[in-house]
């Protein structure tokens, strides 16, 4: 394949060909020798093999947060015998960015010799995105005709949500684990909150209740509640377009980072979470615990997105059907929504009845970014938090509101 510079060469001598032609001049065609001599010794050429050349990709980290930047290049081996004139163009999606040094280059290696086109990316938005694919080919010495090598595969970069730090929630259930963590347990442990005074099955003198003690003529010890270790489902809600419009796909952005810091809470308390994404919109992710199965459950959120086909099966009865394959009952269900839809409303009655231990947040679909004018941003979040709090509060279940800036 010609190069720009081959193609402008041909031009020329065709060009000097036509003039000499028009003007009857046969010693204009010695300005068409060199021009010919280019380009038949660029025919001549003999392009590597590809196993005369090895390229890969080099990512710094392929898991990044939104807005953060990573350092990625191609490096590029010549294996064979002489020296080539190689070119490597990477191909970036949108919407990483690129923000500094250029994702392609031309260069001469000597045999043995290695080169890496180095730059910086940086993406604001999560998701899930490739680098790539990248192009090497070689070219003549004259630059006039170019041979593709080889390819390197895409990448995938993971453009994790941001986790605002600071939110703590506590979890009640009926169901814990045997392992350690914050959930109030009946059972004696090592928990802050008094449960019973009862014989000693073992002498601990930091527990010894004295005057128990004298009372009964043996030791008597206060017992306390153990913090155990319960499954947490988190239901997140991403319908909302009734009252938001064109602008929902920034307020799922908003929900997603709720989410995100709720799931952190409670996988640093210890608990094992599992997520369900309910709306135009659905996947689910298994429960575990650990900061792999953190990063797993932020791989997920990347990806949520708000679409406008409206789905068949109602959100009730695919947390009736997934619920309980991911969470036992009696454990808690955390259910994140803007509740301004019955759907919503329709999976906290479904958990309730299915046994398990409901909290409710619910993110108010009014951020000032969104509104802008002040006024009308109180004025309808003033509406909205009345609302929540007349059909959500019950004994049963915990209510978080949170509002957006």
């Amino acid at each position: 394949m010609l190069t720009a510079k081959g193609w402008f060469t041909g031009a020329l001598a065709l060009a000097v060909l036509a003039a000499a032609l028009l003007a009857r001049r046969a010693s204009l065609l010695l300005f068409e020798l060199p021009l010919l001599y280019s380009i038949l010794a660029s025919m001549s050429y003999a392009p590597p093999k590809p196993g005369d050349v090895e390229a890969e990709r080099v990512v710094a980290r392929t898991r990044l947060m939104e807005g953060d930047e990573v350092e990625a290049g191609i490096l590029v081996r010549n294996k064979s015998g002489r020296t080539l004139v190689l070119s490597v163009s990477e191909t970036v999606q949108a919407p990483l960015e690129v923000v500094e040094g250029a994702p392609r280059g031309v260069f001469a290696l000597k045999p043995g010799e290695e080169k890496r086109v180095t730059y910086r990316v940086r993406c604001g938005k999560r998701g899930h995105y490739k680098l790539g694919p990248a192009l090497v080919e070689v070219h003549d010495p004259l630059l006039m005709q170019r041979y593709e090598l080889l390819r390197v595969e895409p990448d995938e970069v993971a453009v994790l949500p941001r986790v605002p730090r600071g939110r703590r929630l506590r979890v009640r259930a009926r169901f814990t684990a045997p392992h350690p963590g914050e959930v109030a347990s009946r059972q004696p442990g090592e928990g802050g909150d008094f449960l019973e005074v009862r014989e000693a099955l073992e002498l601990v003198l930091r527990r010894v209740n004295w005057k128990a003690s004298a009372k009964h003529q043996r030791w008597m010890v206060n017992a306390f509640e153990g913090e155990k270790r319960t499954n947490v489902l988190v239901v997140l809600d991403v319908s909302g377009e009734r009252l938001l419009g064109k602008r929902v796909e920034e307020y799922v952005d908003d929900l997603v980072r709720v989410a995100a810091s709720v799931i952190l809470s409670l996988i640093s308390s210890g608990n094992s979470v599992s997520l369900l994404v309910v709306g135009n919109y659905r996947d689910w992710v298994k429960p575990g615990v650990g900061k792999r199965h953190l990063l797993r459950l932020l791989s997920s959120l990347a990806d949520v997105r708000y679409t406008a086909k409206r789905q068949v099966v109602s959100y009730r009865e695919v947390f009736r059907r997934i619920s309980l394959l991911i969470s036992p009952a009696r454990s808690s269900v955390v259910v994140i929504s803007p509740f301004t839809e019955k759907d919503a409303l329709e999976v906290v009655s479904e958990a309730e009845a299915a046994g398990y231990t409901v909290v409710c947040i619910a993110v108010s679909p009014f951020p000032r970014s969104i509104v802008g004018e002040e006024k009308l941003h109180e004025l309808l979040s003033e509406a909205w938090r009345r609302g929540v709090l007349r059909i959500l509060p019950r004994r049963s279940r915990g209510v978080v509101l949170v509002e957006l800036p």
